[in-house]
């Protein structure tokens, strides 16, 4: 995301613009594959792109702006898809006519949120909602989460602690389908979110989702001692 003044409450604007961006692209059939993708040079991040999303087997690079998008904006998602060899997408609050035609003269797709909005149905626009509201659930613990087994817990923990998806599916020894699979099933069994996620995000939900596990078992096990406790006392 492009660089703005305002501190602390410009990064939170830019974080939420940046979750109903992902939000409105799956919308529109696209595929997350990457969040904050790092584009490298002889070993040196030189650029970074918000969001990479894949449709019809073209991949797009997405630069998100929480307020209005102009030439700098153009110039700057144009270039990073260039550097990534993907197409670039702007997705911004509003822009100018020049900035419109800037862009349609460098081959950079723009959708404004309003103008996206205005297209919607209203289940469509509460189906984005939940999404939202799901998505900032999750990252501060709030959901629910089932008690998990030793060999899930051991599946989160490698997802967690791998670069990628290739990675992780080669220490466990499954091909990429295989590994869809067992992700689909914990999805299914709702340990997992239902909503697609980017490797990046699915990373950070197995984190948490571990670390809530931890909390859930040391309360176990404080409440087995105070009851040990409460049991002693009784026959004393």
């Amino acid at each position: 995301m492009e660089k703005e003044k305002g501190g602390e409450k410009t990064r939170k604007r830019g974080t939420s613009a940046e979750r109903i961006a992902r939000r409105i692209i799956e919308g529109k059939g696209f595929s997350i594959i990457a969040t904050n993708y790092k584009i490298n040079s002889k070993g040196e991040n030189i650029a970074e792109i918000d969001i990479v999303a894949e449709k019809n087997n073209e991949k797009y690079a997405i630069e998100v702006k929480s307020g209005r998008a102009n030439l700098t904006t153009v110039r700057q998602a144009y270039a990073n898809a260039k550097l990534a060899n993907l197409k670039p997408m702007i997705i911004c609050k509003k822009c100018d006519d020049a900035t419109k035609i800037a862009a349609k003269e460098l081959g950079v797709e723009i959708v404004e949120f309003s103008e996206y909005y205005l297209l919607l149905e209203p289940e469509e626009i509460e189906s984005i909602v939940k999404k939202c509201m799901e998505e900032i659930m999750e990252e501060y613990g709030f959901l629910n989460s089932p008690v998990i087994d030793d060999e899930t817990l051991k599946f989160l923990k490698t997802i967690s602690q791998s670069k990628n998806f290739e990675e992780a599916s080669k220490i466990f020894k499954l091909n990429e389908e295989e590994m869809g699979k067992r992700i689909a099933e914990l999805s299914k069994k709702g340990i997992l979110p239902k909503r697609s996620l980017s490797y990046s995000d699915l990373k950070r939900c197995c984190v948490n989702i571990i670390s809530r596990n931890e909390i859930y078992r040391r309360i176990e096990k404080i409440e087995e001692t105070l009851e040990e406790i409460k049991n002693i006392l009784k026959n004393q």
